[in-house]
């Protein structure tokens, strides 16, 4: 048995089918049980011409990030893939158009820039499409036949999967794309003389235990809200976030609920609120220029005590910025967005299937603490695919979770009475005896708006003491690697982590001591875990993707000692190999 660990790229001009491509693999592969981290970049335009990547790393064995290198780079387009060659391994392999669409210069050929020890394969994509559908469309299925042929893929199971992917077309585009895959596989059969040292012939991954579903976060996430009770999803359409209202929408209707395009993020948001206020489970999904202009309406949720749930999946920043680039760069808004004291929960899951659980425990703690929950995904995890065990439901205590007053609070009722937890009992409209008033100015117990210095502190305490209350319903902090003290010890959020883990395993099989922290609360910060992980370390460092290291300053009076930053803002994710590098690079009593 053989084992498999392989990094696509497809790159091509948009257009040319190099996203879809990308996914037609990843779907397939991960249907045959081989782990999948999928990362694709493409142009902000709707309809642009610009390059697109399609990126994907397939094992037999775990994998956590998406790998830094190429193992194997399929060119639909010379130009746009000549850029991509700088990390094509040495010992990589290119399969590029030998007769492509338009004529090439010789310094314009990707062939020509091929370096020694790079096997070349020159498929004749447009003219293989062309026999089989008649037109150049089927490039992309051509090159997928082409590299089923050379790295042993079952071209039967593949073109079933090509069928049924494509199920619902016309049955014109279904056959186009089977008989241009037929064409490519069959071609390379014929005439290609395989050099390199990649198959996936013997490959058998890891068995599955339990159901398996093929998903990314986008799908993750509208799936948990479904799972989680929503009732009204409002949301303006941005990338990457309008995924989420496309899936929940087409479900809404048939469970009871109502999904709202709204005219701009601050109408999303306000929605959001006032279903809140009512007592109904509401989100919204944005990204970062959105999420700026729903700040008013968090803070308003903050002060009125009112559950909200956010999705921020970030992107290049600042402005509209990058809007299919990925940075890790919403940190401090997620956290300090807002006028005054403005507390609010702020989760970052770390993969696909914590973006399910973030998701449901997100719904749980807005409802049962009264406040706003902002869920921070980034482009790569809302757009990655991954083949993840089936999500479990959230069980029902998490369904319905608020703290209801009893009978001897209506008598003279307090919508937001000061107690030990922080958590006030709290009516819906419509609860004889339970009627209250709540606005965006400071008030008492009963909502009277209450200017003087004594009350603000009071209530202000108050709000933040939810925070510590709700300590033992937080997702719990993950380490990994070596116990006890270690050389170095990584600290990552969100989608960074896995990258983490993954550099910990590796340097391990070296022989060091190395270990890594993960918390998908950013806030309220896990203070005594930090701390504790912290001195164990003898070296420090923060891995983040964000030019000013964001998590690293909001830990850094916790810690209270010099760590060791990587920041990053390349527009992809980060990949072990980018740890890996630094650690390097530290002195030898550091490291």
């Amino acid at each position: 048995m053989s084992s498999v660990d392989m990094v696509f790229e497809i790159c091509g001009s948009a257009g040319e089918g190099t996203i879809s491509a990308g996914e037609v693999m990843t779907r397939f592969l991960s249907s045959k049980g081989y782990e999948i981290v999928s990362f694709d970049a493409f142009p902000s335009e709707i309809r642009g011409f610009g390059k697109c990547v399609a990126h994907f790393r397939t094992s037999t064995e775990k994998v956590l990030s998406p790998g830094k290198y190429t193992d194997v780079l399929i060119a639909l387009n010379d130009a746009h893939a000549i850029t991509q060659l700088p990390k094509l391994r040495k010992n990589g392999v290119l399969i590029y158009d030998s007769k492509p669409p338009v004529y090439h210069e010789e310094d314009k050929s990707i062939a020509g820039w091929a370096e020694p020890g790079i096997t070349a394969y020159g498929i004749p994509m447009l003219e293989l499409a062309n026999k089989a559908a008649g037109n150049a469309k089927g490039r992309n299925m051509v090159a997928m036949g082409a590299v089923a042929a050379l790295f042993l893929i079952e071209p039967e199971e593949m073109k079933a999967f090509i069928e049924n992917r494509y199920k619902g077309k016309k049955q014109k585009i279904i056959d186009s794309n089977i008989n241009s895959f037929s064409f490519g596989y069959d071609w390379t059969k014929r005439h290609i003389l395989k050099e390199d040292p990649y198959t996936f012939e013997g490959a058998k991954p890891s068995p599955p235990e339990g159901e398996k579903m093929i998903m990314n976060g986008n799908e993750a996430v509208a799936m948990a809200a479904m799972d989680s009770g929503i009732r009204l999803y409002a949301g303006y359409p941005i990338t990457p976030a309008t995924k989420i209202m496309e899936i929940i929408s087409k479900r809404m209707g048939e469970e009871g609920g109502v999904m709202i395009q709204t005219e701009d993020e601050i109408s999303a948001a306000g929605n959001v609120v006032g279903a809140g206020f009512a007592g109904k489970r509401a989100m919204t999904a944005t990204s970062g220029p959105g999420f700026a202009l729903m700040c008013e309406m968090i803070n308003l949720a903050v002060m009125a005590e009112v559950p909200a749930v956010i999705v921020n999946s970030q992107r290049g920043g600042p402005s509209t910025g990058l809007p299919t680039k990925m940075e890790q760069s919403d940190l401090n808004t997620a956290v300090f967005g807002g006028t005054g004291d403005s507390p609010r929960v702020v989760l970052a899951p770390r993969d696909v299937t914590d973006c399910y659980r973030c998701t449901c425990q997100a719904f749980y703690l807005a409802e049962r603490y009264q406040t706003p929950v902002v869920l921070l995904l980034d482009f790569y995890l809302s757009n990655s695919i991954r083949n993840v065990d089936k999500p479990i439901p959230p069980p029902e205590e998490m369904l319905f979770a608020n703290v209801f007053p009893n009978d001897e609070e209506l008598d003279e009722y307090e919508r937001f009475k000061v107690t030990e937890s922080g958590i006030s009992p709290r009516t819906l409209p419509g609860t004889p005896y339970g009627m209250f008033v709540a606005t965006g100015l400071e008030h008492n117990g009963f909502g009277k708006p209450v200017y003087d210095g004594a009350n603000h502190l009071t209530m202000t305490e108050k709000r933040f003491r939810k925070f510590v209350t709700m300590k033992p319903d937080l997702p719990v902090v993950q380490e990994s690697g070596t116990e006890g003290e270690v050389e170095v010890g990584i600290i990552s959020w969100g989608s960074s982590s896995g990258a983490a883990e993954e550099a910990v395993s590796s340097w391990m099989k070296k022989g060091h001591r190395i270990a890594s922290f993960h918390s998908s609360v950013i806030y309220p910060l896990p203070q005594e875990e930090l701390r504790r992980f912290s001195q164990r370390c003898k070296t420090l460092v923060v891995a983040e993707l964000n030019h000013t290291g964001q998590y690293a300053n909001l830990i850094a009076p916790i810690l209270n000692r010099e760590v060791q930053r990587i920041n990053m803002i390349t527009g992809l994710p980060m990949a072990s190999e980018d740890i890996l590098e630094t650690i390097g690079r530290l002195k030898p009593e550091q490291a």
